[in-house]
């Protein structure tokens, strides 16, 4: 589900995304514009577990615009998020 990170600079459209962790580390990685909300969350998903990071039930966020993202089939385009968005991770158990 989860792709290698798109190469800078390639032919087909990608978003840079910012996820910014509850405590405030950030990660950057860059995604196809047509992969879908839902390979953020499988993307984080592994990364928890492979970072022992002890978040398992998480909500997407934009600050500007306001927006939580709930709809995992929308495509990072139609979702808003390309060329570049910064979102926010919600630890929905804390």
């Amino acid at each position: 589900m989860v792709r290698d990170e798109p190469p800078k600079g390639g032919s087909e459209p990608t978003a840079r995304v910012r996820l910014t962790l509850p405590n405030g580390k950030r990660i950057d990685r860059r995604f196809y514009a047509s992969d879908t909300v839902d390979v953020i969350r499988a993307f984080l998903i592994v990364r928890f577990h492979e970072q022992e990071i002890p978040i398992e039930n998480f909500s997407l966020s934009t600050n500007f615009p306001k927006k939580t993202f709930d709809d995992g089939s929308l495509t990072l385009k139609e979702a808003g998020l390309c060329p570049q968005a910064v979102m926010m991770i919600q630890d929905l158990d804390a």
